[in-house]
């Protein structure tokens, strides 16, 4: 018997299981390529494939002072129950599971199916007159928001927080999950497409840029809103948001719109 090409055969067989068992270890990342500015609480549901950069979840303000949110009378309708694209979901009126939707992607992330057309010809009618603009964030799922969240958390507790305090700070930052628009698949974070070669994160600035403006004045014609006004975070709970954009029909676009309401205010009425 020739022991050392024993060994050796021995050797190579050792040298190859290694190499299986390490595969199984090997890090996968259910996000792509998609990129999470630090301050962020990160993108929607990309499409296989995707590499849009991430964007953060609403914002949250501070609530009214004197006012519950968790008081029943202190809150606005959750949404017209005669009409699908008035459904409100928020701090208020969250969800707790996930809604019977179907999606389709557009731009490299879903959206509920009976908004895809109207986003694309909106993205079409901008890039006719000259403005490019990429979706950042479409619909997203229960179980991403609470990574999301719990990972914001983490973030708090890292800097010394305790957990009931780094759950407040967190908030302010990350829509818990079942409180976020998002949610509805309604929704959709537009900026311009060279928007992450001039910032690092989503900034209020983005309503001067010119697809900032195109947006804010074209939008309604195509059934969207800019969901989280300025002047209104004390209504909406979340902070102004230039970039966030909610598909609500062309006629609620345009009374919302023309009268200067946010969509609380708006269901409100409607009550």
């Amino acid at each position: 018997m020739n022991w050392k090409k024993l060994l050796a055969a021995l050797a190579a067989a050792w040298m190859l299981l290694l190499a299986v068992g390490c595969g199984d270890d090997a890090p996968v990342s259910g996000e792509g390529s998609v990129a999470v500015p630090d301050s962020s609480e990160s993108a929607a549901e990309p499409s296989s494939g995707a590499s849009s950069e991430a964007a953060p979840e609403e914002s949250q303000s501070a609530p009214p002072q004197g006012e519950d949110p968790a008081d029943p009378a202190s809150a606005p309708p959750a949404s017209d129950p005669g009409d699908w694209r008035l459904v409100l979901v928020n701090k208020e009126h969250p969800i707790d599971k996930e809604l019977d939707i179907t999606l389709e992607e557009v731009g490299g992330y879903k959206v509920d199916t009976r908004i895809a057309g109207p986003l694309r010809d909106m993205l079409a009618a901008a890039k006719k007159d000259g403005f490019s603009l990429t979706i950042i964030s479409g619909y997203r799922t229960l179980e991403r928001s609470r990574i999301l969240y719990e990972n914001k958390i983490k973030e708090y507790e890292n800097l010394g927080y305790s957990n009931a305090d780094a759950r407040v700070q967190a908030a302010r930052w990350v829509a818990p999950p079942g409180t976020s628009e998002h949610h509805t698949g309604l929704a959709a974070d537009i900026v311009s497409a060279g928007y992450y070669n001039k910032y690092t994160d989503l900034v209020e600035a983005f309503e001067d840029e010119p697809e900032g403006r195109w947006l804010a004045a074209n939008a309604p014609r195509f059934g969207f809103i800019l969901r989280f006004p300025k002047d209104k975070e004390d209504i909406t709970g979340i902070n102004y948001e230039p970039w966030h954009f909610r598909y609500v029909g062309e006629e609620h676009a345009a009374a919302i719109t023309e009268a200067g309401l946010c969509l609380e205010e708006y269901l409100a009425g409607k009550a």
